[in-house]
């Protein structure tokens, strides 16, 4: 399957085409499974609702037109989006997390933030517009850095308060206003580890809907200092020999990417 491509703003759609693929959202952005249990709504199963929803276009996969839509209430049978994302493949991934975030979007700003009236489509670009104080609201990104920190063969990762307890990852933060990515990181480092690094380049980067992150990946070499676990960030932090690491996310996200990187040797730049 190819991968999602640029999205292209279009006219919203009155009703699907056959070969249309929809995404069901609940209230709270989880999946509603279709009627075969899987994800992918067809026209028909999409027809059968009452009241219909307003359909959003998404991006396209291959030639067939990416929909999504909210469905009203919480379903105790929604799907979490997060626990689907290692289940599919990179352009499902791309348009599942787009599908979450535009629609979270829209419901954030159905009225303008700054006059409070209610906001509409703005002709001819993705954009929702307040015609009181003419005001375009556009799709919301927060970037972030993510980072794989390295001394000689030993890998420093940590533990969130919010993963599983065997679950062990990179240091990640937001980007602050006035700062750049590589400023971030530095921040970042020294304000959950305690370390300093240097050596620091760019590998990549991963669009993260949880809730509009944009994930900027990149390594480091270990400068000095002594661990200091910000104990409000961080349930665990420790080094790991690149030949006995512990769980650690899948290839499919940006993380595991990286951690694999630098145990493979392959950032040795």
């Amino acid at each position: 399957m190819s991968e999602i491509t640029e999205f292209v703003a279009e006219p919203l759609p009155e009703a699907p085409a056959e070969h249309d693929r929809i995404l069901l959202f609940d209230d709270a952005f989880n999946l509603c499974p279709s009627p075969d249990g899987g994800i992918w709504w067809p026209r028909e199963g999409f027809a059968g609702i009452v009241p219909p929803p307003e359909l959003l276009p998404v991006g396209r996969i291959g030639e067939r037109r990416v929909l999504a839509a909210r469905v009203g209430d919480e379903r105790e049978d929604a799907l979490s989006l997060r626990s689907l994302f290692g289940e599919t493949d990179a352009a499902e991934r791309a348009a599942l997390g787009a599908a979450k975030q535009r629609l979270q979007w829209v419901w954030d700003h159905r009225f303008c933030g700054r006059c409070g009236r209610q906001t509409r489509w703005h002709e001819g670009e993705y954009a929702l517009y307040c015609a009181h104080c003419e005001r375009r609201h556009y799709p919301r990104l927060s970037p972030c850095i993510i980072i794989a920190i390295r001394n000689g063969d030993w890998l420093l990762l940590g533990r969130s308060h919010r993963h599983p307890p065997d679950l062990w990852s990179l240091i990640a933060g937001f980007i602050e206003p006035g700062e750049s990515a590589e400023q971030a990181v530095a921040r970042e480092v020294a304000e959950e580890t305690g370390i300093a690094v240097t050596n620091v380049r760019y590998q990549g980067s991963e669009s993260w809907p949880f809730p509009h992150q944009l994930m900027l990946g990149y390594v480091a070499d270990f400068a000095g200092g002594e661990l200091q676990r910000a104990e409000d960030e961080l349930a665990g932090l420790d080094w790991f020999h690149r030949d006995a690491l512990p769980r650690v996310p899948g290839d499919w996200t940006i993380a595991g990417r990286l951690i694999r990187l630098v145990a493979g040797g392959e950032s040795d730049a």
